[in-house]
């Protein structure tokens, strides 16, 4: 860009020649060199003090033959006469000897215009006057464009430059070179020819040359040792004899005399400071090369653009000092400093086209913008008054811009949400701040169609409030309820919506803590579901989980809104009673509970499903003020109900922490009586009713503590059930089982499987099949005289792991049984999946069957199945003759 500028600037130079001009006469005298110490021409003047002594002007030709002879008798090296004698006049004679006689003396030629019409004219002394001079030389000087005077020419006259210049011809004369003849004396018109431009230094006033009066030279003779050796130049300085020229020189206000102007170029021309100026050619040359070092001058970095920019700028400058100084040459910079200028504002201009598309381009990309995104955007000005909608605050507010646009936006917030006061108030800060804000929370915003959000609401100030305000409405409706979702799931169980243990703990605090400050009771029931796991392993998880769900229900309608029903865990539920009355008031809504709980459960499909509870009952601050041992309580109270017989509510004593020690008691001592050999294994008969002849026996661990006796089971199976012990028991029994039958057949007595009851948690793997391989190698037994005895609800956890399980044992050659044959509610269908041999029917059945009714259906039921798939019954508990009888007779 700045060299097509540069180029255009050249092509028209005119409007820079001023401006080279200036630049001219600033820099050459910053360049020039330190002017001679003596002067080399002083001037003789006609000023008026001399036309007061030697009369009116123009004066007798022979006081100039005086001054000369004066001059020559001083020794002057030269003589020049800036007096023009084209006409002749008194002394003209007189006048010509005294030019002949110093033989140095150069008289002027000076160009005029002709009549119109008719050219240029020369204006030459008379012919004798220029017989007896040293030579013409011509006075002419060019004016520049600003109408100063700064050059002259080497030669110029009419038709060829045949004249010196009054300073050239002065110079050659000092140097008694010759100066050539004057050449003929003619008034032919013709065109005036300039050739050799002096351009000279700028007129400093201590480079001005020594100026004496013209009567003090003529009448004293005491300043010829000060013209010894000197050119001299004779003119007129006084006003209304010399116009002067106009210099740049303007210190003293008036033009400089044409003598002086002589004189200075004959000073400078033979100092060798004249100048030249480059040119077309030579120009247009360094422009260019100027012009591309300054192109290189350029960084995309915005910090640098303008100290390069400045450098570039000062690049032409720089040059044209170093070739003035250097080479006496004048280079004009002004065509690349216009060029770089010029440039650098269409750089300029074109850079700010750029910004302004861009602008308009940010606008609308921005518009665009604003019209696309989810978030509600509202410009208001400093008023609070609407200027900008997006579509998504259009939708909000509902309405469009064309007709909310210029109404104030406090009143129009005001009908949608209760927080407008807020948002107002925050947008006088925003706009008087200049400070962006955020509304503290989501805020309710409920549209015009009824639909209801929640938004966040920040406020940023436009050119910090000047331009007012934008409000940005977010939102967040979706975040809300998944926060307050993801908030639920963690205080809530996911399967019955009830608060968890979490929630729990921190609402039984608070509760605790209410108590002690308002002396009411808060109450804590264990709820425990009685025989649940046999639910869900019969009908599955998905049954199980439909039937926590009524329970759910059923407990949160026995209760009052203010209490606590949470789920603690599996088939466990707490309820928290807050501000209860008393322990009646407990136990009346522990009695609706058990009522509830006892009523048939329809949700799963299956009919006469029913429930029992075990509850287990504290109460702060009497038993405890702590909430977790209240739970403990609770729980403790539970278990003891369990033990009791369950389907009851129990409140916690104290002596319940007594059993609680107890049962850790026995699992610590279950582990040594093992180390001991306190465990002992009895078997009870199982008797064919044909014959009544013994056909198998039924291996029964009892353990023989030392100074406590045989204790039963019931005492420490569910202690090993619970610390996983059982396993170990579980091992002992089957090889201790096998190592008695060996030891009898060794005896030589008739031997008949032996049954041995197997625990669910030894059905969890299938360790247990290594272990019966193992002890049948050990025992050497026959395979056949071992069967295993499992419960229903056992065979149905895990199915198809327990039938794998199953097969795997009975590919050993051993028996299965199941015992409990009934009392779950387990899909007969297990009966065709698992490797049974035989069904036991369980001992509850058979009390009741001499008294008609279910029992003694469900027991004929269950034999007539039993000989259809061919499998063995066993009935359990046969304790009276009445009951041997109608088994006898079902066969």
């Amino acid at each position: 860009m700045i060299v097509p500028t540069a180029l255009a600037v050249l092509a028209n130079p005119s409007p820079l020649e001023r401006l080279d001009l200036l630049l001219y006469d600033a820099i050459e005298p910053l360049v020039a060199p330190a002017p001679a110490a003596e002067p080399q021409a002083v001037i003789v003047a006609i000023d008026e003090r001399s036309i007061a002594a030697l009369g009116r002007w123009p004066w007798d030709r022979d006081v100039h033959g005086r001054l000369l002879d004066r001059l020559g008798e001083a020794g002057v090296a030269a003589v020049g006469m800036s007096i023009l004698f084209t006409e002749p006049g008194a002394g003209d004679a007189r006048l010509a000897a005294a030019l002949a006689r110093s033989g140095r003396v150069s008289l002027p030629v000076a160009p005029a215009v002709a009549d119109i019409g008719h050219g240029m004219q020369a204006l030459l002394p008379l012919p004798a006057l220029a017989a007896g001079a040293a030579a013409l030389g011509h006075v002419d000087v060019e004016l520049d464009a600003d109408a100063l005077a700064r050059r002259t020419f080497r030669h110029a006259g009419l038709g060829s430059a045949r004249w010196p210049a009054l300073a050239v011809a002065v110079a050659e004369a000092a140097r008694q070179a010759s100066p050539g003849t004057p050449g003929p004396i003619t008034a032919t018109p013709s065109r005036w020819v300039r050739d050799g431009e002096m351009l000279l230094p700028y007129p400093r006033q201590g480079d001005a040359p020594p100026v004496y009066s013209y009567i003090d030279v003529l009448q004293g003779p005491s300043l010829a040792g000060r013209l010894a050796g000197k050119a001299v130049f004779v003119g007129a300085v006084a006003a209304g004899l010399d116009a002067g020229v106009a210099t740049p020189d303007a210190a003293n206000g008036h033009p400089m005399p044409a003598v002086e102007f002589h004189a200075r170029a004959y000073q400078a021309l033979v100092s060798g400071r004249i100048l030249g100026t480059a040119g077309t050619g030579l120009t247009l040359a360094a422009t260019l090369l100027l012009l591309l070092s300054a192109m290189v001058f350029r960084s995309e970095r915005r910090a640098m653009q303008l100290p390069l920019a400045a450098g570039g700028l000062l690049l032409p400058f720089a040059a044209s000092g170093v070739l003035l100084r250097e080479a006496q040459l004048w280079l004009p910079p002004g065509a690349a400093v216009g060029g770089i200028v010029a440039g650098h504002l269409l750089s300029l201009v074109l850079r700010l086209t750029d910004a302004r598309r861009s602008l308009r381009q940010a606008h609308r990309q921005a518009d665009a913008t604003l019209r696309a995104i989810a978030d509600g955007v509202v410009s208001v000005d400093r008023g609070g008054d609407i200027v900008f909608m997006n579509p998504v605050a259009e939708a909000l507010l509902g309405a469009g811009f064309t007709e909310l646009g210029g109404q104030p936006v406090a009143p129009l917030l005001a009908r949608f949400t209760a927080d407008a006061p807020r948002i107002e108030a925050l947008i006088q800060r925003c706009i008087a701040s200049g400070r962006q804000f955020q509304l503290a929370g989501p805020l309710a915003w409920n549209r015009s169609d009824g639909a209801r959000h929640m938004l966040t609401v920040s406020l940023t100030p436009i050119d910090g409030g000047q331009g007012g305000a934008v409000l940005a409405f977010h939102d967040v409706t979706e975040s809300v309820a998944s926060t307050t979702r993801l908030i639920h799931e963690a205080t809530h169980d996911p399967l019955t919506g009830l608060p968890n243990r979490n929630l729990l703990l921190d609402r039984l605090h608070r509760a605790i803590a209410r108590s002690a400050r308002a002396g009411s009771v808060v109450a804590v029931l264990f709820i425990d579901l009685d025989r649940f796991k046999r639910i869900n392993d019969s009908l599955g998880h998905h049954c199980g989980d439909l039937v926590l769900q009524d329970v759910a229900r059923r407990l949160l309608a026995a209760v009052r809104a203010e209490d606590t029903v949470s789920r603690w865990g599996g088939d466990e539920f707490i309820i928290l009673l807050d501000g209860i009355a008393d322990r009646h008031s407990v136990a009346a809504i522990a009695g609706k509970i058990l009522e509830l709980l006892d009523r048939e459960i329809d949700s799963v499909g299956v009919r006469g499903l029913f429930l029992a509870c075990s509850i287990g009952i504290s109460i702060g601050p009497d038993d405890s003020k702590d909430a977790d041992t209240l739970l403990s309580m609770a729980d403790k109270a539970m278990y003891q109900g369990k033990t009791d017989g369950g389907r009851n509510f129990t409140f916690y004593s104290a002596e319940m922490n007594v059993w609680s020690k107890d049962r850790l008691s026995t699992e610590s001592a279950l582990r040594g009586a093992y180390a001991n050999g306190e465990f002992e294994l009895f078997y009870q008969p199982q008797v064919a009713l044909a014959g009544q002849r013994l056909v198998g026996l039924e291996s029964l661990i009892r353990w023989r503590r030392p100074g406590v006796g045989l204790i039963p089971p019931d005492q420490f199976i569910p202690a090993a059930e619970e610390s996983g012990y059982i396993r170990t028991l579980g091992e002992w029994v089957i090889h201790e089982a096998c190592a008695q039958l060996a030891r009898w057949s060794a005896a030589g007595l008739p031997l008949v499987p032996v049954a041995i009851n197997v625990s669910s948690r030894q059905c969890g793997d299938m360790a247990i099949v290594g272990t019966i391989r193992d002890a049948l190698a050990r025992s050497r037994l026959d395979p056949r005289l071992l069967k295993i005895e499992l419960t229903e609800s056992t065979a149905m956890h895990k199915a198809d792991f327990v039938a794998e399980l199953l097969t795997r044992v009975a590919e050993l050659g051993v028996g299965i049984s199941v015992d409990d044959f009934g009392t779950g509610y387990s899909s007969l269908s297990y009966l065709k999946r698992f490797p049974v041999s035989e069904l036991k029917i369980d001992r509850s059945f058979v009390a009741g069957i001499t008294h008609g009714g279910d029992d003694a259906a469900i027991v004929q039921g269950t034999i007539a199945l039993a000989h259809g798939l061919g499998k063995t019954v066993v009935a359990e508990g046969v304790e009276t003759d009445e009951q041997l009888g109608f088994l006898t007779q079902l066969g």
